[in-house]
């Protein structure tokens, strides 16, 4: 064998292995992108974790949250403001699975299946929807107040 040859041989061996190195490392980004997606999931849960656990681990904000809603009784001004933030807090939970959604982190109509639901039932009551149309532009993007708006509209239409 001449030195040509085993110069082209090295060449050969030397493109496999950076091939091979290259497989490995799609490998490896593809498993890191997943669990980048399973702790973007796990943080959502947790943030309506606390969401739910505020409500169902407290009588009184539970019955503010459905007889607020409902309209039953007037509000004074702290329970209002109790409402409000959260109504504040469902909706930027909200956000986080639309934004998400957005940059393909969670896959196309999570949003519009997860959060899309609830914010029917809060935003869908006289004063839930009062809040909505003073707060949607003035604390959250152009793109998810008009998708939650869409998403309140197919409700309506069915």
């Amino acid at each position: 064998m001449s030195f040509e040859q085993i110069s082209y041989l090295a060449q050969i061996v030397a493109s496999a292995g950076v091939i091979a190195s290259l497989i490995f490392v799609a490998l490896q980004i593809k498993q890191n992108t997943g669990a980048l997606q399973r702790n973007e999931h796990n943080s959502m849960m947790a943030q309506w974790t606390v969401i739910r656990q505020a409500i169902a681990g407290n009588r009184d904000i539970a019955e503010l949250m459905t007889t607020g809603l409902s309209g039953e009784r007037a509000l004074d001004a702290a329970d209002q403001l109790r409402l409000e933030q959260m109504l504040a807090e469902h909706l930027w939970a909200s956000f986080h699975i639309w934004e998400r959604t957005q940059r393909g982190i969670f896959p196309k109509g999570t949003f519009e299946a997860t959060a899309g639901p609830l914010l029917c039932e809060l935003l869908g009551t006289a004063r839930g929807g009062a809040w909505w149309s003073s707060a949607k532009q003035a604390g959250f993007p152009p793109g998810f107040f008009l998708d939650v708006d869409a998403v309140l509209a197919r409700n309506a239409e069915a």
